[in-house]
């Protein structure tokens, strides 16, 4: 049997790096990235497929040689440890990293940079659930001051819809009932505004409302989580109550049921129907009086058609069942909110008010918005940091991953119908040729070869597209 010290230390190298859940990614001396782990993917948005041979500014217009950690590891050689940092991934998703960065030095020179990331918004998530289950025993204390997480209203579901006004106020008429709620609508429409609104309308207000992402928490622990735990039921076991208990007389908001397995969905279902919980590990029987608010994010009939959603407990949940369309079948929506969100961050950013061009109006009407209101604010917020005080925002201003879709679509025959095809032409060739130069740190000469054009020419268009060296 082979030694294992013997084995090939690329092989050992490929198999950590693609199990670890730390993201990895590996620039060269001049900022090409030549190694992206899946988890990094994960994280940012992207195939190892896509990035590779790509340089980190080509993939990330939000940040330069001013903001980036790598750079300033390549730059000064030292490492950097744990360093926060924010950015705008190819989803268009505002994520939170620590960010650590290790110079690769041989012979005094250095070849390049290793970062190690681990986004906060997956730690963070994991953490809030276990911990808030730790501490929700405050929330029956009447003096604590413990979050009660039920701070929406319906005033905050911002909305011109016509249907989308007459269901809430067909639900705010009958809400107070305290029937069990299911509530369908894609990732970002607003489902948990939604939950929290009915809960503070409700006779239950003033009771807890606890919310539960399901699919936030692993599978071996949900079920302590959810209904509680003996000591002694499994090591480590405390004696402690589960959220049906904590929200006794209130709210329960169980976030992405669809990825309760199947037991678990069979559990639930006894609890609603017969109103008792029994904790892992225990005997007892105890009678628990809480309201369920259930979210998914896929089609119900096709949740039970695959069989990851049981027949039996859509009925129980369904008494009041929500349908929160998407926001590609609310078009005057897509201007309502795109003008509310420019409104709020020219002042949470204390910049001029810009508007949208024809283009970006254009391509907002056309987009598909998977990402639904939550992917519209994160452009909006995006777009707001970069229009450096532009009175219109052009469609170089979007996120890298929404241009590379107007390509990839052809999006843009459907725009030259409605503008200048020359403002098109310009504003892609103006983004170009920027992501060169600073590329190769506003050397003409390099950035010419790397375009494959004459020098003249590079000069002539960056002339022609006022384009200077920033400062």
């Amino acid at each position: 049997m082979k030694k294992l010290l013997s084995i090939n230390t690329n092989i050992l190298f490929d198999i950590i790096t693609k199990n670890i859940d730390v993201g990895i990614a590996i620039i060269d001396k001049d900022g090409y990235l030549v190694y992206y782990n899946k988890s990094m993917g994960e994280i940012e948005g992207f195939d190892s497929n896509e990035v590779l041979n790509k340089h980190i500014f080509d993939l990330f217009p939000s940040v330069d040689m001013k903001n980036s950690s790598l750079f300033r590891c390549l730059k000064t050689g030292k490492p950097i440890y744990n360093d926060l940092q924010s950015y705008i991934n190819k989803k268009g998703k505002k994520i939170y990293s620590i960010i650590t960065n290790i110079p690769i030095i041989e012979d005094g020179e250095i070849l390049g940079v290793v970062e190690f990331a681990e986004d906060i918004g997956k730690i963070e998530k994991l953490h809030k659930s276990v911990n808030n289950w730790l501490n929700y025993p405050n929330l029956n204390n009447p003096d604590s001051n413990a979050d009660r997480i039920n701070h929406y209203s319906f005033d905050d579901f911002k909305t011109c819809d016509k249907s989308l006004l007459d269901l809430i106020e067909k639900v705010k008429r009958i809400a107070s009932y305290g029937s069990n709620v299911l509530i369908y609508g894609e990732t970002g429409t607003g489902k948990e505004i939604f939950a929290q609104s009915i809960h503070n309308i409700s006779n239950r207000r003033n009771k807890p409302f606890i919310a539960q992402n399901c699919a936030a928490i692993p599978e071996n622990l949900l079920e302590s989580i959810l209904f509680g735990t003996e000591k002694g039921s499994f090591t480590g076991a405390i004696t402690k109550e589960g959220l049906f208990e904590e929200a006794n007389g209130g709210t329960l908001l169980l976030d992405e049921l669809n990825t309760l397995p199947a037991y678990l969905q069979a559990k639930l279902l006894r609890v609603i129907q017969e109103g008792y919980v029994r904790r892992v590990g225990g005997r007892e029987e105890r009678r628990v009086d809480v309201r369920i608010i259930a979210t998914v994010n896929e089609n119900p009939m096709e949740l039970i058609k695959s069989q990851r959603f049981r027949q039996d407990l859509f009925f129980r949940l369904s008494t009041l069942y929500i349908c929160i369309p998407p926001l590609r079948e609310r078009k005057d929506d897509i201007f309502y909110l795109a003008d509310y969100f420019i409104n709020k961050y020219s002042t949470v950013f204390n910049v001029p008010k810009p508007k949208l061009s024809k283009e970006v109006s254009n391509f907002f009407m056309e987009y598909e918005w998977k990402g639904n209101v939550r992917e519209l604010i994160n452009i909006i917020e995006y777009v707001m940091m970069t229009v450096e005080g532009d009175r219109e925002i052009r469609l170089r201003h979007l996120p890298i991953y929404l241009l590379e879709y107007l390509e990839k679509e052809n999006i843009q025959k459907k725009e030259i119908i409605h503008s200048s095809y020359s403002d098109v032409v310009n504003d892609f060739e103006k983004e170009m040729i920027l992501n060169a130069l600073i590329r190769n740190n506003w050397n003409v000469t390099k950035t010419a070869r790397d375009l494959n054009i004459k020098r003249q020419t590079l000069q002539n268009k960056m002339k022609k597209l006022n384009i200077n060296k920033l400062k």
